[in-house]
């Protein structure tokens, strides 16, 4: 059994885990994920790299998830080569969060404006798996 969504700051979930909030449709999670847009961390347990992403759009959070579920990495080049490289088993070390919410009339801008800052103050680009 899936615990309830624990609220947005205290989410700490591996990607085993959220793959079964997904595959059950857990109703809490989809109703919080989906309900707000922000900035998402995915932290690599293995190497300690880190990938900043940002939600939004008509499902925000559970429409960008539910990507990651689908193919490991979510259209990331970075992570999509650490896949290929290491087979869809490797995304066992990934570790999702949330650093930031905003509502959904949020312009979207204002978004991608987030996510860059959260990549600057993180060293994601340098150190991590993002390169834009």
């Amino acid at each position: 059994k899936i615990d309830p969504f624990p609220g947005f700051d205290s989410v700490r979930i591996g990607f085993d885990l959220l793959k079964e909030v997904f595959n059950e449709n857990e109703k809490t999670w989809m109703s919080a994920l989906s309900n707000v847009k922000g900035i998402y961390l995915i932290a690599d347990t293995k190497t300690g790299k880190l990938y900043v992403g940002s939600a939004y759009g008509e499902e925000a959070f559970w429409q960008r998830w539910k990507k990651y579920i689908e193919t490991g990495h979510g259209g990331n080049v970075k992570l999509k080569n650490l896949i290929q490289e290491n087979g869809f088993e490797y995304t066992s070390n990934f570790e999702f969060s949330i650093l930031e919410i905003r509502n959904m009339v949020t312009d979207d801008d204002v978004i991608i404006k987030r996510e860059a800052y959260w990549k600057d103050c993180l060293l994601s680009r340098r150190f991590g798996y993002n390169d834009n």
